[in-house]
């Protein structure tokens, strides 16, 4: 039996087995806003796992409703780590999950090498949209994982969804981008 133990763990270091930790830096949503390239409230038309080379790879294609901030196509292109591929999985912490569908407000960054912008802080730069009660679409902030507007006067709960109207919450984004002294 222990020689089985140590025939394994020598083949699990002879085929490379590597964990790595993900770790994404915390962001107040002022400079979650200056630090983006692109931000733009979208809807997520198809959201694809492939296999590639070097890992399983999402490929999503975001249709931009309304441009907030950057020069914006009409459609955005993620290509992100993860996914599933038949019976391979790759969860990889923090990179959000999109669905046909599902529209968010998204904060990107530059393109990588590769060419994908990423959001930024992973999840914390994706705040999920949804109509409200009142028929109108509010962005859904999450206390603790999306970072929440200065001027939010409620004080956020962990475990508690915060909703502000859309127009309001693209309104707060223009208010931090704004040059000092205007108003």
């Amino acid at each position: 039996m222990f020689r089985h133990i140590v025939i394994l763990g020598w083949a699990l270091v002879l085929i490379g087995f590597q964990v790595e930790a993900t770790t994404v830096v915390t962001f107040p949503f002022d400079t979650l806003c200056q630090q983006a390239k692109t931000i733009a409230y979208v809807r997520c038309e198809t959201s694809e796992s492939f296999q590639a080379q070097d890992g399983i790879f999402t490929r999503t294609r975001l249709k931009v409703l309304q441009p907030i901030k950057g020069e914006v196509e009409t459609e955005i292109v993620l290509t992100l780590p993860g996914g599933k591929v038949g019976e391979n999985r790759l969860v990889v912490h923090g990179v959000p999950r999109f669905v046909a569908g599902q529209e968010m407000v998204v904060f990107l960054s530059e393109p990588d090498a590769q060419g994908s912008p990423w959001p930024m802080g992973l999840g914390q730069g994706c705040y999920g949209v949804q109509e409200g009660e009142d028929g109108a679409k509010h962005v859904r902030m999450h206390p603790g994982v999306t970072p929440i507007p200065q001027t939010i006067r409620s004080k956020p709960v962990p475990g508690q969804v915060l909703q502000v109207p859309l127009q309001n919450f693209i309104g707060q984004v223009h208010q931090v981008l704004k040059p000092e002294g205007q108003d």
